[in-house]
């Protein structure tokens, strides 16, 4: 059996406002192996925070905000299977963050953009945190460094038992994503990412029962380590997705970044990132950050972030910073 529990608390500061809150996220996952090849994995979280957000911008500042005040939401309930060394299969709850938008570089950005582009969360009631939703994921590996994925969903996610365990595609419509990632290592501990992805939703109207929207799109990800330092590694990351059916709200979303990491003897990691999102609707976004995570051990680490937002025509300043403590194995 297979635990960890980390846990995250943060200060936000609208500098620009002057508000401030406090935010919270306890997450703990386990996995258990039931005979070969196949296992159960689990993962809940629990969430609080005093206030409303201090900034209504649209792309977030904060990846573990979630708004609701809730001691448990179970995020993953699914058994897996693996079949020889080129094909796993799992069934259950599930999320797709970690399957496909959790990464190096994108994991150290507090941005929710840089972990689940806009216009999947924002065109699909699907499942990122802190939802999640019936599903079956396949992975398959046909040649070294090639991965080939596909995941079928429920399309319409939610974080309570009474919703979360169905698969009604006549009233909740389907949701579908899948990739195809290449990975070589560039140096060690440093591997380029390149993927290609697809989604694909039969979504229902919100206000209009039994009427749905075919809505489709492409994203795409890369991680290029390029320049070894001393004890640093150096990142570019380029990421971007658009909607090819159904344009009329987010229709469009890129990002860049660099990372550098292995920064003196803490093994510091820094970064700067700037997100873009194109939307019809509310207005266009650009959210630029500026942070870094400091460990102090196995267990312990600190992240200060800087994000500057103009969002409507208004620019604005926020800042936060973050303490995270995790306990356990992989």
């Amino acid at each position: 059996m297979l635990r960890e529990i980390s846990g995250i608390t943060e200060g936000d500061w609208n500098m620009t406002e002057g508000r401030v809150e406090w935010v919270n996220c306890l997450e703990a996952g386990l996995g258990v192996v039931l005979w070969k090849g196949a296992m159960f994995e689990g993962t809940a979280i629990a969430t609080y925070s005093t206030a409303d957000p201090v900034s209504d911008d649209l792309l977030g500042f904060s990846n573990i905000y979630t708004g609701d005040n809730k001691p448990f939401r179970l995020m993953q309930a699914s058994l897996g299977q693996r079949f020889g060394k080129r094909v796993y299969v799992s069934a259950g709850l599930r999320n797709i963050d970690i399957d496909y938008f959790t990464s190096p570089a994108t994991s150290l950005f507090t941005a929710p953009a840089d972990a689940d582009f806009p216009i999947i969360s924002n065109n699909y009631s699907v499942a990122t945190f802190p939802m999640s939703a019936l599903g079956v994921h396949l992975e398959i590996y046909p040649f070294r460094g090639f991965t080939v994925k596909s995941s079928l969903y429920n399309d319409v996610a939610d974080d309570t038992f009474k919703r979360q365990f169905r698969f009604r595609p006549g009233r909740d419509g389907l949701f579908s994503i899948g990739s195809l990632s290449y990975e070589w290592e560039v140096f060690k501990e440093a591997d380029a990412t390149y993927a290609f992805g697809y989604v694909a939703g039969k979504v229902p109207d919100g206000e209009v029962s039994g009427v749905f929207y075919r809505k489709t799109g492409i994203w795409g990800l890369v991680e290029q380590p390029f320049l070894r330092w001393g004890t640093t590694r150096w990142c570019l990351l380029l990421q971007g997705a658009m909607m090819t059916r159904y344009r009329q709200d987010t229709h469009g979303y890129w990002g860049t970044g660099l990372t550098v990491s292995g920064i003196s003897g803490r093994n510091i990691e820094a970064g700067v990132a700037v997100n873009r999102m194109h939307d019809l609707a509310s207005g266009n976004e650009i959210d630029a950050e500026v942070t870094c995570v400091v460990p102090f051990s196995d267990w312990l680490s600190v992240q200060p972030a800087v994000h500057v937002i103009r969002s409507r025509h208004r620019e604005m300043v926020v800042g936060l910073l973050r303490l995270n403590v995790t306990f356990g194995n992989r």
